[in-house]
């Protein structure tokens, strides 16, 4: 699994900084864009065939399906708004998609990378629950005390 983590957060950057840095040259950032997207996709596709053959023997393949999947529709905008910037050169908006395509995938990579060495998860959701799993300790405990 911690594979498929990595290879997950390594695709997110490389496909950043690829169309980052070809951004820079004359080179286009719509067909950068469109052939790194086909990339990602064939590595999530790879990824998804390698959840299904572990699937039994890792429950929690369904929650990194789930993510691949947001892959998925990530490098699917990236392939549709590279076609549109290689038919459009002058397209701003199909150009500014694809920027905010690569600020995503930056912070997939992250997110990644953070899941991959073992960092804490800290949300909202999980915050509120930890508040009150406290409060329900501290409740049963001057509860015990007063019997």
């Amino acid at each position: 699994m911690h594979r498929v983590w990595a290879s997950a957060a390594l695709t997110s950057f490389t496909n950043a900084l690829t169309i980052s840095l070809f951004a820079l040259t004359d080179v286009g950032i719509g067909w950068t864009a469109f052939i790194v997207g086909l990339l990602g996709l064939a590595f999530v596709l790879a990824s998804l065939l390698s959840l299904l053959r572990v699937r039994r023997s890792q429950p929690g393949a369904l929650r990194d399906a789930l993510f691949l999947v947001g892959l998925v529709v990530t490098f699917g905008l990236q392939l549709l708004y590279g076609l549109k910037a290689i038919s459009r050169s002058n397209n701003v908006s199909s150009v500014d998609a694809i920027a905010v395509l690569v600020v995503v995938c930056f912070l997939i990579g992250v997110a990644r990378s953070w899941e991959l060495i073992g960092g804490p998860s800290i949300g909202f959701s999980s915050e509120i629950a930890a508040i009150m799993r406290a409060r329900g300790d501290s409740h049963e405990s001057s509860t015990d005390a007063g019997k």
